[in-house]
């Protein structure tokens, strides 16, 4: 009969064992299980990488980009990554402002910038006189988009730029390189939305690092009330 416990003992022992403790009341070994158990739940929603990729569709559209669309994959994996597709709207700022193209010998970006020597000077004042009666190309013959090469993933090396003129002016028609002038931009333009899709990944790599910390899972268990059991298993 020594085994045998008083019904006080066992209701004590019961009550000890439906009980249900917040997360400061937890002890630390406790306390790390909960952490561990619950580590996805703020990035379990859809829309837990919002505001970066809003953010990032708002920086794209300062280049004259739209119609922005994001795709990622991750974390820690081989062939994670991001990547956008895009159109470009505003020809003239993306040239300037993304690509940082200035005036040359075919394209003319309406700097507006005054001769800076005699030289210069003399040689615009035979352009206005008509001694050399052919035309620029200008942002608006432009047609630039980003777009995908891939479906499989969606890492910056499954997008690329692609680049036409249209409407070349007559008077340079026969002589300008077409294919090998947007094939020049349309490397420029490969070039700077890979960078920009590579601090896209980083920039949400972060955000998901955040949003899995203890710092950042305490918050929400402490913010939702959650209660426990004794060894940290949601009660």
């Amino acid at each position: 009969m020594k085994n045998l416990k008083s019904f006080d003992s066992f209701a004590l022992n019961e009550s000890d064992e439906q009980r249900k403790f917040s997360f400061s009341e937890l002890s630390k070994e406790a306390q790390s299980n909960a952490l561990d158990e619950l580590r996805d739940i703020n990035v379990q929603v859809d829309y837990w990488h919002d505001d970066v990729i809003d953010y990032f569709k708002e920086e794209m559209e300062k280049f004259g980009l739209d119609d922005v669309e994001v795709s990622y994959s991750g974390f820690y994996s081989q062939g994670d990554g991001a990547s956008f597709t895009a159109d470009v709207t505003d020809t003239q700022k993306f040239m300037k402002e993304a690509l940082e193209l200035e005036s040359d010998e075919w394209l003319d970006m309406g700097d507006g910038v005054k001769p800076k020597d005699e030289l210069d000077a003399l040689r615009s004042d035979l352009l206005d006189i008509g001694f050399d009666t052919r035309e620029k190309l200008t942002p608006d013959n432009f047609i630039i988009s980003i777009r995908r090469t891939s479906s499989r993933y969606s890492h910056e090396n499954t997008i690329e730029g692609d680049v036409d003129i249209e409407d070349i002016p007559e008077s340079i028609e026969d002589e300008f390189p077409a294919y090998e002038y947007t094939d020049e931009i349309q490397d420029k333009v490969t070039d700077w939305a890979r960078k920009k899709s590579v601090k896209l990944y980083s920039d949400l790599e972060k955000e998901y690092d955040y949003l899995t910390s203890d710092e950042a899972v305490k918050e929400t268990i402490e913010m939702n009330d959650y209660e426990f059991d004794e060894d940290g298993e949601l009660a």
